[in-house]
């Protein structure tokens, strides 16, 4: 488990800098803009390779909870809707004007529901450890007042959006025992 949490740590640690007041522009400062993009991608990509190993090795670890029988169809339900998130996040759509901060609710989408079909004290520390980190960056960027982006003219970043969610929804879940271990489909 020290693998997992080194790993949460390093990525929603580089991730958190936007929480400390003044920390983004002191690292940019420091390191120069590209020496704190390379450190970034550097801590990101490491404590993802991290997590991934850790989780892996973690499991099968001691159950916290029995997930309830909804928790499955919670997460059935709320991936979709979180990968059409994370594209409205990257594409310009009527989604992304209406939810603020989409990658951010995607995250608390996906950990909040795979919290809720995991009992798992592996994947209680994992989707955890996300579903707080969401909660506390996205109550932070509404302090922050960040506002969103300008309405776009037309609707095809949100059909690009919604196509190109469902797509990889569909994949993982057919993909999903191949990827995770744990099976989705059948």
């Amino acid at each position: 488990m020290i693998l997992l949490i080194t790993g949460l740590v390093l990525f929603m640690g580089i991730h958190s800098i936007r929480l400390v007041p003044g920390g983004r522009n002191a690292m940019i400062s420091g390191f120069g803009a590209g020496g704190y993009k390379v450190l970034y991608s550097l801590f990101s990509l490491t404590g993802l390779i991290l997590i991934i190993l850790g989780k892996i090795q973690a499991h099968p670890s001691a159950t916290v909870w029995l997930a309830p029988e909804w928790g499955r169809m919670a997460a059935l339900i709320a991936v979709p809707i979180a990968l059409i998130l994370i594209v409205a996040a990257y594409t310009p759509s009527h989604i992304r004007r209406f939810v603020q901060h989409p990658m951010l609710l995607a995250v608390m989408l996906w950990s909040g529901s795979h919290l809720a079909a995991n009992g798992e004290l592996s994947a209680v520390l994992l989707f955890g450890a996300f579903f707080l980190w969401s909660l506390v960056s996205m109550i932070a960027a509404f302090i922050r007042g960040d506002h969103p982006p300008k309405p776009p003219k037309g609707w095809g970043g949100d059909v690009v959006a919604i196509i190109i969610g469902v797509l990889i929804a569909t994949l993982l879940a057919r993909f999903h025992l191949y990827l995770f271990g744990v099976g989705i489909i059948g």
